[in-house]
């Protein structure tokens, strides 16, 4: 619900501002925070869940829904999207592949991919969106 706090000028979306909390929380808080909303109001918990989930979030994922995930990414994209990552978060996507996969991200990875960075933050995105696929479909769990 939206409202105007006509006296000092501060607008209020409360919404927006529990999604800003959430992205701000820790894993486990947030996790336990939407658990509990998800009892109370599964609707409300699901869209709060979706608005909050970015690329970062992906590493929070079990080590099942990673496997999901990065099977099912393509290795270039994968390699591009790994790329601005750090490099435990890239051992360990990595190593939930198939050998043959992983060394076809990995020799994308190894390019010099600094003039390409917008290319890299669009496959990040394709990672992402592939996870709010995978999420509404039930076969990854965030949160």
């Amino acid at each position: 619900m939206t409202q105007k706090a006509s006296e000092n000028g501060i607008f209020i979306n409360g919404k927006k501002q529990v999604i800003e909390l959430l992205q701000q929380m820790d894993s486990a808080d947030k996790t336990k925070l939407l658990k509990n909303l998800r009892l109370r109001n599964p609707v409300l918990a699901k869209e709060l869940t979706e608005s909050c989930i970015s690329f970062e979030s992906i590493w929070d994922l079990d080590e099942n829904s990673l496997k999901s995930l990065v099977s099912q990414t393509q290795p270039a994209i994968l390699g591009l999207a790994l790329s601005l990552v750090s490099v435990k978060n890239q051992r360990r996507a990595l190593s939930l592949l198939p050998r043959e996969m992983a060394l076809k991200a990995f020799d994308i990875m190894q390019k010099d991919l600094t003039s390409n960075r917008n290319e890299c933050l669009r496959a990040q995105q394709k990672v992402l969106e592939l996870a709010l696929h995978l999420h509404r479909n039930r076969i990854i769990q965030f949160y």
